[in-house]
């Protein structure tokens, strides 16, 4: 009986432990993200359903707190911690809306890193990505309501520069791989709207 109370209050504190360390990880990586000036990030995404991969595509992301810029083989976002522009690149319009934190979820990577401060559970392996030794942070909801059933971090240890971000949702993947990582940059405001002169011909069409 003694041998197994030890063992039970042993693995209690080794699960402690390790959450205490992922959420030192995560907070070293959201800073990375978001408090250290302006982000510029080349990645790849790659959508599964379940676990059969559908479509990839690859594009540059310039972040700035909750702001960004999405450029991609087909799409260009810009977020200006409001409003959103969105434009098809073979279409002559661009769609204006005010998303909410969920419809940003899977377009900005700040908020998938940032998530663990809301409702998720967290702990921490190691293993390596790319020739790189890595935290992976694994995230689940404390709470049934939450649209992420899973979220995997992939943190360099060097750095704490996001190398790999997968997230689970109504039992498909996503897949955020971070090829570059360049933080302390400086970007205008102007960065993150929607350059109507620009694109003289382009209808705006209003959603919101």
């Amino acid at each position: 009986m003694h041998k197994i109370i030890f063992t039970i209050l042993l693995s209690a504190l080794t699960l402690n432990v390790s959450a205490q360390s992922a959420r030192k990880v995560l907070d070293n990586t959201a800073a990375r993200m978001t408090k250290t000036g302006g982000v510029k990030a080349q990645f790849k995404a790659t959508q599964f359903n379940g676990m059969t991969p559908q479509s990839t595509t690859t594009g540059t992301m310039l972040m700035n707190g909750n702001s960004f810029q999405m450029t991609t083989e087909e799409l260009l976002v810009w977020f200006d911690g409001k409003t959103q522009w969105s434009m098809m690149k073979n279409s002559n319009e661009v769609n204006v809306s005010e998303p909410d934190e969920e419809d940003l979820v899977e377009l900005n990577p700040a908020i998938l890193v940032n998530i663990y401060k809301r409702g998720f559970n967290y702990r921490m392996t190691k293993s390596t990505l790319r020739g790189r030794p890595t935290y992976v942070v694994h995230l689940w909801p404390k709470y049934e309501d939450t649209d992420y059933s899973d979220i995997f971090v992939d943190i360099d240890q060097a750095n704490y520069n996001p190398l790999c971000i997968r997230a689970k949702r109504d039992g498909d993947w996503v897949r955020l791989s971070i090829l570059s990582f360049q933080n302390g940059l400086v970007f205008p405001a102007s960065t993150f709207v929607f350059p109507k002169k620009d694109y003289p011909k382009v209808e705006v069409i209003d959603l919101r």
